[in-house]
């Protein structure tokens, strides 16, 4: 079963939210771009590995997608976990084209007119791996079988393994073999070493420490906030901004009428600047003309206030998972 499902990441939410909020011919609209091509490819391949995990038995496994945990003064992310009570399996997942060639060193992937050169991912899933076991004992969990597996999860990729590469060949696979993979490991492994119980402490944990990754992405394309497009977009032609009348938005383009589009507007500004927001800055933002009005928007909204006052800051708990 999924402890931990898949869902879009916030750095690709934020990049779409200010690609949406910038001119077409802005100068780093090409950058961001490709920035949401290569997350999108990433996605696209946790989707893929998402569906074969999704055949497992429900109550074989408990299953966590996209953690990231904080050890000492930094992080690790896993692809996906596997957790049931013989063993934890690390998933990486990968959606890369071409052909791959895995070595020792290196991974390097060649396409029609490109090649890259990039971290071997057996040596990537294994560091992974003692660091989750690292984790643990921080946190004095029962000790357990682990091991790991890099998925593939484009068809159309050509997979070479170097020669005598041992290791590769026992950990490299292809998406369309994930469930064999998994099965083997879990033949060859069947001593017990956490009951059920365990395994809900464990769960609970991992989802308590879990920490989304979040950029601050107006510096990381360096764009000042002067270039944000504000107010409320329409659904429809995507113009803005919207015009307020009575509780509706009002697109002076193409005339569509909307009593929700500020949520989206919400959302693109917790997305680009900072997923909490006062009363005056979401006023400003929407282009609403009074704090009542801002008042009774948000009255229909699951925020968490923080305050009493004018200066009462709102949170948006919900939507960044």
């Amino acid at each position: 079963m999924f402890d931990k499902n898949l869902s879009k990441p916030i750095p690709l939410l934020q990049a779409e939210a200010l690609e949406g909020r910038l001119r077409i011919d802005h100068e780093k609209m090409t950058e961001i771009k490709n920035n949401i091509k290569i997350l999108k490819s990433g996605y696209n391949g946790e989707k893929e590995l998402n569906y074969q995990l999704g055949q497992i038995p429900l109550h074989k496994s408990h299953i966590f997608h996209d953690l990231r945990l904080p050890l000492g003064e930094s992080f690790f992310q896993i692809d996906a976990l596997l957790a049931s009570p013989t063993i934890l399996i690390n998933l990486d997942g990968k959606n890369h084209s071409g052909k791959i060639t895995i070595e020792k060193t290196q991974m390097i992937q060649e396409t029609t007119d490109t090649r890259e050169i990039y971290e071997n991912p057996v040596s990537q899933t294994n560091r992974h791996k003692i660091l989750l076991r690292n984790w643990m004992e921080e946190y004095k969990l029962p000790p357990i079988f682990m091991d790991n597996l890099v998925v593939f999860t484009r068809v159309s990729s050509e997979i070479i393994i170097a020669p005598g590469y041992k290791e590769a060949e026992n950990k490299v696979c292809k998406s369309h073999d994930l469930l064999k993979r998994i099965e083997e490991l879990e033949r060859y492994n069947k001593k017990v070493w956490m009951n059920e119980q365990d395994i809900l402490n464990f769960s609970d944990l991992l989802l308590k420490k879990h920490t989304p990754k979040r950029t601050d992405i107006l510096s990381s394309f360096k764009i000042p906030k002067s270039d944000i497009i504000t107010g409320v977009q329409c659904p429809a032609c995507l113009f803005a901004p919207m015009t307020y009348n009575r509780h509706k938005w009002i697109c002076p383009t193409c005339k569509i009428i909307s009593t929700d589009a500020h949520i989206r507007a919400i959302d693109d500004y917790c997305l680009i600047y900072k997923p909490w927001f006062t009363s005056s800055e979401i006023r400003n933002f929407l282009h609403l003309p009074s704090p009542r009005t801002v008042t009774y928007f948000l009255s229909f909204l699951n925020f968490t206030r923080v305050g009493n006052t004018s200066d009462s800051v709102y949170h948006q708990p919900t939507f960044f998972p």
